[in-house]
């Protein structure tokens, strides 16, 4: 009488068990730098959102709306003027802080801006600027046309 045992040998549960290991450390090292892309991109999106955001506000609050770039923080804090002014440097405008800094982890900020001050006027114009982030993943880089405030977001290959 043959004995008609049902299951797997051992023989195949080790090679199971070894491919699904081929497997995964081929596959660890793609999914960490698709990660880091990932993070990247969104931070190129915060950035972009957040400058359409200023240059709303500014036409609606009829106000200049001013982003201070901290290279060293990789952060961008905004600020909303008391008037309508054209000069983002002007020691007579009263500045008061519109929200929390917009932090960047992991991803180097480099400005292109005059005195790292980027403002938005009420003439739907701003002082235009190149914005950069930068990471190990690769770079993306954020442009502000300057008469129009046109905001143009892109990927450096």
């Amino acid at each position: 009488m043959r004995c008609s045992a049902k299951g797997f040998t051992l023989i195949e549960i080790i090679t199971v068990i070894a491919i699904i290991g081929v497997l995964a450390a081929v596959l660890t090292p793609n999914i960490g730098s698709w990660v880091g892309k990932s993070k990247l991109r969104t931070g190129a999106d915060e950035l972009q959102q957040l400058l359409a955001f200023m240059k709303g506000e500014s036409l609606s609050r009829g106000t200049t709306i001013k982003a201070e770039i901290s290279e060293d923080d990789n952060s961008i804090a905004i600020y909303s003027s008391n008037e309508s002014t054209t000069n983002c440097q002007s020691s007579e405008v009263e500045w008061s802080i519109m929200s929390n800094n917009l932090v960047f982890n992991n991803i180097k900020l480099i400005s292109e801006v005059e005195n790292d001050e980027l403002c938005f006027f009420t003439n739907g114009s701003s002082n235009g600027g190149k914005l950069t982030l930068s990471s190990k993943h690769g770079e993306y880089e954020v442009q502000v046309l300057s008469a129009t405030a046109f905001i143009e977001k892109r990927k450096i290959e």
